[in-house]
């Protein structure tokens, strides 16, 4: 393998409509709220927590992935925790 290669095996592009799947925790900010809950955006992807608190906008929250279309970029996910709650 020559070095160009190398270098073109290792890069990586971020893409600004990731996907999840069913099951993945991880931590992100609320960005939005809608009539059902609240909205957390991750570029253009998006993943509703229902029957969330409007109060946790702009939140740091621990979520788990419940469902994700990757043609509409959007899920359902489910609060686990918010980060620095006591």
């Amino acid at each position: 393998m020559s070095l160009l290669e190398t270098i073109r095996s290792a890069v990586t592009f971020r893409t600004a409509t990731p996907g999840f799947e069913p099951g993945e925790e991880f931590t992100a900010y609320v960005t939005g709220t809608n009539e059902s809950g609240v909205v957390v955006r991750i570029g253009d992807s998006k993943l509703h927590i229902r029957d969330a608190d409007h109060a946790l906008l702009d939140e740091q929250v621990r979520l788990r992935v419940r469902s994700f279309d990757s043609a509409s970029h959007e899920g359902e996910a489910e609060l686990l925790s918010v980060v620095g709650a006591d």
